[in-house]
């Protein structure tokens, strides 16, 4: 199955509540909540846009941010990844990922370059899917963006769960 990355909308207050918490599995089965799934395109998002896996966040980096979050909740010994980004922030990460000229990446996308850094998934000897892989990039990059300007626009934080 893999590793996949999920973002949901939460308040600042629930947010600041499951900072506290030693599960945020009840918090993250609310049918009520704003769900962007970006499957397991997460570490390679990463590091097409920041040239780092998503293992090496960039602190202050709003696009580093936009995908492993601003605070981070899990416990250490966890085997998922749990963190969050409080709602001024998401205001911020929505206006920089507008911003982007993904096509400018997407020009510059080269497979062995990702396999050479062990990036996640693990796809990238499969050249005659080049296109495929492409387009999922493009179309994880397109739903994180819209679920972060929606957010913005909502005033919620977001709750980044890699699992």
């Amino acid at each position: 199955m893999g590793m996949l990355a999920n973002y949901q909308s939460i308040s600042n207050d629930e947010l600041e509540e499951v900072m506290c918490l030693d599960d945020v599995e009840e918090l993250q089965e609310n049918v009520d909540v704003e769900i962007c799934d970006i499957d397991k395109m997460w570490d390679a998002l990463h590091f097409l846009l920041t040239g780092k896996s998503a293992s090496e966040p960039i602190k202050g980096n709003l696009v580093s941010e936009a995908i492993v979050g601003q605070i981070s909740i899990s416990k250490e010994d966890s085997d998922e990844f749990i963190s969050g980004i409080k709602k001024e922030r998401v205001k911020d990460i929505a206006r920089v990922l507008q911003e982007i000229d993904f096509e400018k990446y997407m020009d510059q996308f080269d497979m062995s370059h990702f396999a050479k850094h062990n990036i996640y998934p693990n796809i990238w000897n499969y050249h005659d899917e080049i296109d495929e892989i492409k387009d999922d990039l493009r179309t994880s990059f397109e739903s994180l963006k819209a679920f972060y300007i929606k957010m913005s626009q909502r005033g919620c934080a977001a709750l980044i769960s890699i699992y």
